[in-house]
């Protein structure tokens, strides 16, 4: 199962982002991001999480990693973010349909 690599800052956390641009391989989708929750998919027993971004070519991207590690990278962007930037509006942390 793939681990989160986890950024709690965005400047320079990927460099090689201009480069991919350049090449004409990076992809940016404003398609909404699909996360499914398989409850038993890790051979552990345990629940994992699948992400699905469909890029505009027509392309899918799917990525799959636990939900404790997942849930782990969530709790951390929270605290870096309250720290960071200050309390979130209550309208903004409600889930889009």
């Amino acid at each position: 199962m793939p681990s989160i690599d986890l950024r709690l800052d965005v400047d320079g956390c990927w460099a090689d982002i201009g480069l991919k641009r350049q090449a004409g391989l990076l992809r940016i989708s404003e398609t909404a991001i699909g996360l499914a929750l398989l409850c038993d998919g890790m051979t552990s027993g345990r629940a994992s999480v699948s992400l699905r971004v469909d890029l505009p070519d027509g392309q899918c991207a799917l990525a799959q990693t636990s939900l404790r590690a997942l849930a782990a990278a969530v709790r951390a962007m929270e605290v870096r973010a309250r720290l960071r930037c200050g309390p979130e509006p209550a309208d903004q942390m409600v889930l889009e349909d």
